[in-house]
């Protein structure tokens, strides 16, 4: 009995001591790196982004911008300062990068080409729910309104589709 209290103890200082060495590891000057954070960083060639950090790996940050869109950016693509701001936070918390990251460093063009990607997903979802509009439509000039809205979009896709190979 004594054994079993004994252990819960030393099981719970032990818990406390890892919190407390964790957390010093994670915080700098009062300020706790953890995520998501909104942070300002630059590129290397000095442009400033409004982001929120999302995660890091040892080469890749994944974030949002405000318009909610999200990417994954190589860290040696930001100024020396925005590396050192990111290299603070711990070495987690990035998702859906791996295929990315295994396929190399991540450029400009490969940001480009998932984003329209990411469109074209979006005009297929439009059109999924035009034609489920149009199915249970009854007036001939919402079904031709529909037409040409589906039209459009069908238009906005190829364009998309013909600007992924250029970027890539």
């Amino acid at each position: 009995m004594i054994s079993i209290i004994f252990l819960a103890i030393v099981g719970y200082f032990g818990s406390m001591l890892y919190d407390q060495a964790f957390l010093s590891k994670a915080q700098a000057g009062g300020h706790a790196y953890a995520y998501p954070s909104a942070v300002n960083i630059k590129n290397a060639v000095g442009r400033e982004m409004s982001v929120t950090l999302l995660g890091r790996s040892g080469t890749h940050i994944q974030f949002t911008r405000p318009d909610g869109q999200e990417f994954v950016y190589p860290i040696n693509s930001l100024d020396l300062d925005a590396q050192a701001l990111v290299g603070k936070y711990p070495n987690d918390g990035i998702k859906n990068a791996v295929v990315s990251m295994d396929n190399g460093s991540l450029e400009l063009g490969d940001l480009y080409a998932q984003q329209l990607e990411k469109e074209l997903r979006g005009i297929d979802k439009e059109v999924e729910d035009l034609s489920r509009g149009y199915a249970s439509s009854n007036g001939n000039t919402e079904k031709r309104t529909m037409d040409r809205e589906m039209e459009k979009l069908q238009a906005e896709k190829m364009k998309l589709q013909d600007k992924i190979p250029e970027r890539q």
